[in-house]
């Protein structure tokens, strides 16, 4: 069973494709920060946990993601008394997790091959929506960052001397598995970089990716601007002639070289490539129009 790593006398984490935190908090309690895509995840948690002497009393969800928020309801209907936080814009998502597959087909009713874990996570109840700001957990001071961009209102986490980042950046295998870093709005998440550099602690742990340290972390932060910035690129590049969602998603698709394997996968990729159409046309460096295709992007 995979352990729990402390990276101080009350900071743990339990690595793995999603790194899934862990805060100490009185009465050798613990608060979890994100579950996991699934109730395996979590259970897998809860062990490492209590192998480690304590027991869940909370969980605080960064964002609404199904990978991150899969696992709440096991721990809910497994643990007597536990409550969910999370930020006020995101907690609609978690409690009908139906949106997140809605807002991926335009609102449409989702196709059946969107009812899935991946981007579909089991409802629950979010007990408490949080600001912005210091927050009492169990007796534990927190500080609640906003790191909007990735998702609609996400945020960091920060305890003691450490930063829990969610997806505010990503490790280079998901950035090289994935060819385009996921937004929601672009130019919020290159903003969150900053704002995550700027904070004074010594280690962030980002959900997917190796913990590092300040040094760690401008590399890392480099590396997904530099990401973030190629991105741009492709997508510029595909819309040198008016083009449409679909036609843009299949030009940076075969730049990359790296074609869809699901319905699913497709269905965020086209999302991600939405975020930046619309960020360039923010940023005066295209325009949308509606043709007889349908709204088309041309960069200008």
């Amino acid at each position: 069973m995979t352990e729990l790593v402390f990276v101080s006398e009350r900071v743990a984490y339990l690595p793995g494709t999603n790194n899934l935190g862990v805060i100490v908090a009185e009465g050798r309690t613990a608060i979890a920060v994100d579950t996991g895509i699934d109730k395996e995840a979590a259970r897998l948690l809860r062990r490492a946990c209590e192998a480690a002497g304590l027991h869940l009393r909370a969980v605080f969800s960064t964002h609404h993601h199904a990978d991150h928020v899969g696992g709440n309801d096991y721990l809910v209907r497994n643990i007597a008394g536990l409550e969910v936080y999370a930020p006020r814009r995101e907690a609609a998502f978690i409690e009908d997790p139906y949106l997140e597959p809605m807002y991926l087909s335009s609102g449409a009713r989702p196709l059946s091959a969107l009812h899935n874990k991946f981007v579909m996570a089991t409802p629950s109840p979010v007990h408490h929506r949080i600001e912005s700001g210091a927050l009492t957990i169990a007796g534990v001071e927190l500080l609640v960052v906003p790191i909007p961009g990735h998702s609609l209102a996400q945020v960091a986490v920060v305890i003691d001397d450490v930063c829990f980042a969610a997806d505010g950046f990503f490790g280079q295998r998901v950035l090289d598995k994935y060819g385009v870093p996921y937004a929601h709005d672009v130019a919020a998440q290159c903003a969150s970089f900053d704002v995550l550099m700027q904070l004074s602690v010594s280690q962030w742990i980002p959900g997917h990716g190796e913990a590092v340290d300040r040094a760690g972390l401008v590399s890392t932060l480099d590396t997904n601007r530099a990401a973030v910035l190629r991105s741009r690129e492709l997508v510029l590049a595909a819309i040198a002639t008016p083009q449409t969602l679909p036609a843009t998603v299949a030009s940076v698709q075969k730049a990359l070289a790296m074609p869809s394997a699901s319905v699913a996968q497709y269905a965020v990729f086209a999302s991600g490539i939405a975020a930046y159409l619309n960020w360039l046309v923010a940023d005066g460096a295209a325009v949308a129009e509606l043709s007889d295709a349908g709204i088309v992007w041309r960069a200008v």
